[in-house]
Parts: C-alpha cells; sequence; structure tokens
C-alpha cells in the first residue's frame, strides 16, 4: 500500500517535470519563430554612394547614404 503511494507521487511529479519540459520548449519555440516574423519586416538598404565629378579635379565629392552636411552640399 505504501509502495503503491510512492509509485503515484514519483509518476504525479514525473509528469510534472515532462510537462514544464514541454512547456520551456514550446516558449523557445514561439520566441524563435517571433525573432524570424520580426527580422522579416527589417529592410536591410544598402547605402548610396554619389559621385560628383571625377577623382581629382575640383568640385569632385563623394557621399555616402543620405548626407545633408552644409559641408557636402554643391
Amino acid at each position: 500500500m505504501i509502495f503503491g503511494f510512492f509509485r503515484k507521487l514519483i509518476k504525479y511529479y514525473i509528469d510534472k517535470l515532462i510537462h514544464w519540459m514541454r512547456m520551456i520548449k514550446f516558449d523557445l519555440e514561439l520566441e524563435s519563430q517571433i525573432k524570424k516574423y520580426h527580422s522579416s519586416f527589417e529592410k536591410k538598404e544598402e547605402p548610396k554612394v554619389i559621385q560628383t565629378g571625377k577623382f581629382g579635379e575640383d568640385g569632385w565629392s563623394i557621399s555616402i547614404g543620405d548626407v545633408n552636411d552644409e559641408d557636402t552640399q554643391n
């Protein structure tokens, strides 16, 4: 009779442990799915390279990306 009680008690805690491990696995999978979903919205824009004139000439300039500084305005 006491062995049956311990058997049920051990089975109960093993079931709880397995349930907890499944929930942890589910949380990790859900988190990775969310990260993939969010990364699909992120656009990786390449910087624009704008070169005016030829290298070495007066007025030659190069700008990378959206540069709106007063020094780089033509």
